[in-house]
């Protein structure tokens, strides 16, 4: 094999090792490093999902504030009566901010905005973590 051959199957091995394509089982070790990303779009008055199924595991919440008044983002549940698992700072009109939480029970969490009387004006959605997709 020549020298430029070699460099390119190294290349391409260590490339997918990084994503998890090679290396001994990645079973369990695996789940627990996943991280899923969904879009959140935030504006008056209301909150929209991009990705309502998710896996057990950690939860990249990208918000958006599309809007012209400040909101934030708050996780709860399982259950709409479950704990609060995380909130976000206020985001600003036109700006954005990532809310990571770890997710590990299946069922529905809550989305709200909690500030002022957002809530009651329907800044409330839902995602909902599923065993598979």
């Amino acid at each position: 094999m020549t020298a430029g051959r070699a460099a390119l199957v190294a290349t391409i091995a260590a490339a997918a090792a990084a994503a998890g394509g090679l290396g001994g089982g990645g079973g369990a070790a695996g789940a627990k490093t996943r991280t899923t990303s969904v879009g959140i779009g935030e504006r008056e008055f209301r909150i929209s999902v991009y990705r309502k199924h998710v896996l057990p595991g950690k939860v990249r919440f990208n918000v958006t504030n599309h809007g012209e008044d400040a909101h934030n983002l708050r996780v709860i549940g399982p259950g709409s009566g479950g704990p609060q698992r995380a909130t976000s700072p206020e985001i600003k009109a036109n700006a954005q901010d990532t809310l990571t939480v770890t997710l590990r029970t299946r069922g529905i969490y809550k989305l709200v905005c909690t500030l002022a009387d957002h809530e009651s004006r329907g800044m409330v959605s839902f995602v909902r973590v599923v065993k598979k997709l």
